[in-house]
């Protein structure tokens, strides 16, 4: 049924039932105030979103069950949780009991989802074991790769206060040098912090892009829609939907065209720096 024209529609929505209910039940055991203030409807929605961006790379790589498994929840955590969780620190979020609460109930649910997408979206083949990757992993690894990975987070650090500084209109100062001095000045962390933990944002960002050429063959553009989007609604546009009503409207629309500026360019980067030609 879920291979049907139907189920193409069904196992997305179970998705956003299954994300909605793990989540609010997880943070419910982490912290039951703060699961009390979560809207179901905007978690479930959320959910959705995600069960459809992760259904064009679920059903067309030929991996076993495994490698589905492991792959789908550290897509879901570098995109996700993990990769804000660096960005977060960047920006000087408060790091209280209720952060720590929700990120651990989002990345717990990032693995009951990685379990979930292989029985709603199973690939019509089983091929790709966790052995093959790592020895793709170990035959591809060498001093120009890892030189390709320090350029890219390198661009990401250009990305994240370059678009901040030019796109953000709630920043106070006025000038794009201005701005930018503003950002580095922001507490706790000083600026060769912020600019290390941006590269290493970059650095695991482009780490999973490459991963995922691995197995995802299409042509350059197929890969930049598939892999942004899913990268864009995991990192930026989920955990706003979810959190609407708690954030204020001007601030979320400005913050969710920067993340999606930031995110695509990164990725189609990545892909570039990583393509495979198509045989």
């Amino acid at each position: 049924m879920l291979q049907t024209s139907l189920g193409k529609y069904l196992a997305p929505t179970s998705m956003g039932a299954g994300y909605a209910i793990a989540k609010v039940l997880l943070l419910r055991w982490f912290d039951a105030e703060l699961a009390l203030l979560q809207d179901f409807t905007m978690q479930f929605m959320a959910g959705v979103l995600i069960g459809f961006s992760l259904r064009p790379v679920v059903r067309v790589i030929y991996w076993k069950p495994g490698t589905g498994f492991m792959m789908i929840s550290l897509t879901m955590l570098v995109f996700g949780s993990s990769g804000n969780l660096l960005l977060h620190y960047i920006w000087g979020t408060p790091m209280d009991p209720g952060y720590w609460a929700v990120f651990k109930a989002e990345s717990l649910t990032a693995l009951i989802i990685g379990a979930l997408a292989l029985v709603l979206l199973p690939p019509p083949q089983h091929n790709i074991s966790i052995g093959w990757i790592f020895r793709r992993v170990r035959n591809e690894m060498n001093s120009l790769l890892l030189g390709k990975l320090l350029i890219c987070g390198g661009f990401q650090v250009i990305l994240f206060f370059g678009l901040q500084a030019w796109l953000d209109d709630t920043m106070i100062a006025v000038g794009f040098s201005e701005r930018i001095q503003e950002m580095m000045a922001l507490p706790p962390l000083d600026f060769q912090d912020k600019i290390l933990i941006a590269g290493i944002h970059g650095v695991l960002t482009a780490i999973l892009v490459w991963l995922l050429s691995m197995v995802f063959l299409r042509s350059f553009f197929e890969q930049l829609v598939v892999i942004g989007s899913l990268a864009f609604v995991l990192g930026i546009f989920a955990p706003a939907f979810a959190n609407f009503q708690q954030i204020e409207p001007l601030l979320l629309v400005d913050q969710i065209f920067i993340g999606l500026c930031r995110t695509f360019a990164l990725i189609g980067f990545a892909i570039w720096m990583f393509r495979r030609p198509l045989e």
